[in-house]
C-alpha cells in the first residue's frame, strides 16, 4: 500500500509550469510530493485526528490552473465540513447551509494527499483539519442541541489471534496483526494506534495480561503511547489464515483508564469474491466503525457557547479532592475548571462548560459525579462571624462507581471557608473577614485547542 507524503499545493503548480514549458501544451503534472517512486510508509502507530477529514476528492475545471486550485480548496472544505458534521452530530444528515467564508473560518489547515494539475483542470485528494472549538461553536449555532465529543486521546489496539488454542500477540506477526498494521490512518471518531511490537511493548503488557484485562498492564501500554485507553480485538484464525467462506468473528473490549469497560462482538459475513486478506481488512474496518458508533452513543454532550458555573465540592478528606479532579479529567463538555477557594470542608470551583447546568449534570453522571442544586447558605446569627463571600447554586459530589445518575447529596449549610490544611496544597487563607483566596490554580481538565 502506497502512502503518499503531504506536499504543498505550489509543488504541483511548479511541476505544471515545467511540464508546460517542455511540452508546449496542457499536460498532466503529478505533484512532487506524490512521487511515483516508492515512499516510506508512516509508522503504524499514527492516529487520525477526529477533527480532520481525509481523502476528500475534488475534480475542478476552470479557466486557468490558479482558479481551478482555489475552487478545489473551497469545494474540499465544504465537503469536509459536511462529513465532519455527520460524524459529530447524532443523527447525522447534512449541515445547514453556510457560506464559504464561514466554513473557511472553521479550518485550521489542509494537506494535499495527491494532486494532478493541467492548465485548466485540478484533480486531487485533500485532508482538511478543523479548529475544534470553532467547530463546537458552529454546531451549536446550526440549531443542533447536541454533538459527540471525540476522545481527547487515541486508543491503543492490541490485535489478539487465537490459533490452534494458542493466543498470540507479540510472538508472531499474524495476518490479523498485519491487517491492523496496514490500516490507513483514515478519518475516524475514535483515533486508533497500533503498537510497533517492540520489546518495550511486550514488557509493558504480556499476552495473558491482555487476555485478562490486567489494569496495571493496560495502563502501562496506554502510557507508552500517550493513549486514553486500550482496545483488545480478539479473533480465531486457522493456522492457514482466515476462511473467506466462513467470515470472521471479533470480540472487542474497550478499556478506559478510569476503569470503564465495554465489550461487544463484531461479525463479518462471508463474500464469495473475498480473498483471505479482504476478510481481514473488512473486519478491521468493521471494528473501527463499531467503536465509533459505541463512542457516539455514550458521549453525546451539549453544544452552544461556553458558560461558567460556580459549584461547591464537599470534602471529607484530601482523597475526595483528588478523586474529583480525576473524574473531571477528559470530560468534553467541561473545557476548563478553576479553583476559587478551598477549606477543610469544601472547595469552590468555577466550571467552564457547554450547555445548561442541567445538561452538564447528565454528562457528569456518566463519570459518577453528581451535579445538583445546592442548599442556600445559612448566615451565622452572631454579628462578628465571617460569612462566605461567594455561594454556589450547584453542588458537585462523588457518586459510587456505576451509580449512573445524579443523586442529590446532603447539603452542608453553614459551612464557613477555613484555612486549608497543608496536604491539599492550597495557599493559606487571608486573615481578614473570612474572604476566600482567589485564583488558586487551574485544574488540568483538558486543553481546549
Amino acid at each position: 500500500m502506497l502512502h503518499r507524503r503531504r506536499a504543498p499545493l505550489f509543488a504541483g503548480l511548479a511541476a505544471l509550469s515545467v511540464a508546460c514549458v517542455l511540452s508546449g501544451g496542457p499536460v498532466w503534472a503529478q505533484a512532487s510530493g506524490a512521487s511515483a517512486l516508492p515512499s516510506t510508509a508512516p509508522t503504524a502507530n499514527t492516529a487520525a485526528d477526529a477533527f480532520a477529514v481525509s481523502g476528500v476528492k475534488v475534480d475542478i475545471n476552470a479557466a486557468n490552473a490558479n482558479t481551478a486550485r482555489d475552487q478545489a480548496i473551497r469545494e474540499a472544505q465544504a465537503k469536509a465540513w459536511s462529513e465532519l458534521y455527520r460524524r459529530l452530530v447524532p443523527g447525522g444528515g447534512n449541515p445547514p447551509r453556510m457560506s464559504e467564508n464561514d466554513i473557511a473560518r472553521l479550518v485550521q489547515g489542509f494537506e494535499i494527499d495527491e494532486e494532478k494539475v493541467s492548465a485548466t483542470r485540478y484533480v486531487g485528494s485533500i485532508t482538511v483539519r478543523f479548529r475544534p472549538n470553532a467547530v463546537r461553536d458552529a454546531i451549536g449555532g446550526t440549531g443542533s442541541a447536541q454533538y459527540v465529543e471525540p476522545p481527547a486521546k487515541p486508543f491503543v489496539v492490541l490485535p489478539l489471534t487465537v490459533t490452534d488454542g494458542r493466543t498470540l500477540l507479540w510472538e508472531d506477526r499474524t495476518p490479523w496483526r498485519a491487517a491492523w498494521e496496514e490500516r490507513p490512518a483514515t478519518s475516524s471518531l475514535v483515533p486508533l494506534v497500533v503498537p510497533d511490537g517492540e520489546l518495550t511493548d511486550a514488557q509493558a503488557i504480556g499476552t495473558e495480561e491482555a487476555v485478562a484485562g490486567n489494569a496495571d498492564a493496560l495502563a502501562r501500554i496506554a502510557q507508552r503511547y500517550n493513549a486514553g485507553g486500550v482496545i483488545v480485538a480478539r479473533t480465531d484464525l486457522p493456522a492457514g489464515g482466515p476462511d473467506a467462506a466462513r467470515g470472521l468473528t471479533v470480540d472487542v473490549t474497550r478499556y478506559g483508564l478510569d476503569g470503564s469497560r465495554d465489550t461487544q462482538t463484531v461479525n463479518v459475513k462471508a463474500d464469495a469474491a473475498d480473498r483471505p486478506t479482504d476478510v481481514l481488512n473488512r473486519a478491521v474496518t468493521a471494528v473501527g466503525a463499531q467503536l465509533d458508533e459505541s463512542w457516539r452513543r455514550s458521549n453525546v454532550t451539549a453544544t452552544g457557547p461556553e458558560q461558567t458555573t460556580l459549584v461547591r465540592v464537599p470534602l471529607s478528606a484530601v482523597a475526595d479532592w483528588v478523586e474529583t479532579r480525576k473524574r473531571l479529567t477528559g470530560i468534553g463538555a467541561v473545557t476548563r475548571s478553576d479553583l476559587v477557594s478551598m477549606s477543610r470542608a469544601e472547595a469552590l470551583v468555577n466550571l467552564t462548560h457547554r450547555g445548561a447546568p442541567d445538561q452538564l449534570a447528565q454528562v457528569l453522571s456518566k463519570r459518577d459525579l453528581g451535579l445538583t442544586r445546592a442548599a442556600p447558605p445559612i448566615v451565622p446569627a452572631n454579628v462578628g462571624a465571617p460569612v462566605p463571600v461567594q455561594s454556589a447554586e450547584w453542588q458537585l459530589t462523588l457518586l459510587p462507581h456505576g451509580g449512573g445518575a445524579a443523586v442529590a447529596a446532603p447539603a452542608n449549610p453553614g459551612a464557613v471557608p477555613l484555612a486549608p490544611s497543608s496536604p491539599m496544597g492550597a495557599a493559606p487563607a487571608s486573615s481578614g473577614l473570612g474572604a476566600p483566596p482567589r485564583n488558586l490554580g487551574t485544574l488540568p481538565v483538558r486543553s481546549a485547542p
